[in-house]
């Protein structure tokens, strides 16, 4: 064996290493997309079509393999996620339950306190709707059933008690 074999056949030993290691539906086609070329030498064109991506996506992906070698898969992070959020998802659990904890001793917070506690957790100002869109996520909601429909008329009712005849069946 020659040195530019076993170098091949350790590149495609790491590639198939790395395909045991991926996660995702993305990295795996990207994945797909070097073995192609390395082991069955297939076309730009051929990959593309055999992985439905397109044609500059398949060289761009190739050239970045070139460059970065099995290190191009390695300890890569999706492109997705919470890039925005102002507390991480555990910070935001530490957060709310120091607010559970008043809840449970029967002072219930109202979305105007929870608000004034973020923002001085954050120090800064933040939007209602963001406060709103936290408790949803970490399954905070209050049912509690009205006392009364919103559109009753209690003078009508009291008027309706004195005129119905009770228990009197109508034949």
């Amino acid at each position: 064996m020659t040195a530019s074999e076993d170098r091949r056949n350790a590149i495609l030993e790491r590639l198939l290493q790395l395909q045991g290691a991926v996660r995702d539906l993305r990295q795996w086609r990207q994945l797909e997309a070097v073995w192609l070329r390395e082991r069955l030498g297939l076309s730009g064109p051929a990959t593309a079509a055999a992985l439905n991506y397109r044609l500059q996506t398949v060289h761009l992906l190739w050239h970045r393999w070139l460059r970065e070698g099995p290190a191009l898969f390695e300890g890569r992070v999706s492109p997705g996620g919470r890039k925005r959020a102002y507390l991480s998802l555990a910070e935001e659990r530490e957060f709310l339950a120091g607010l559970a904890e008043a809840a449970g001793a029967g002072a219930l917070p109202t979305v105007g306190q929870v608000r004034d506690a973020y923002a001085a957790r954050l120090g800064r100002e933040v939007a209602l709707s963001t406060v709103y869109r936290l408790l949803q996520r970490h399954g905070w909601r209050k049912v509690v059933p009205r006392p009364r429909h919103p559109r009753t008329k209690p003078e009508l009712q009291a008027e309706e008690k004195k005129t119905h005849p009770g228990g009197r069946r109508r034949g």
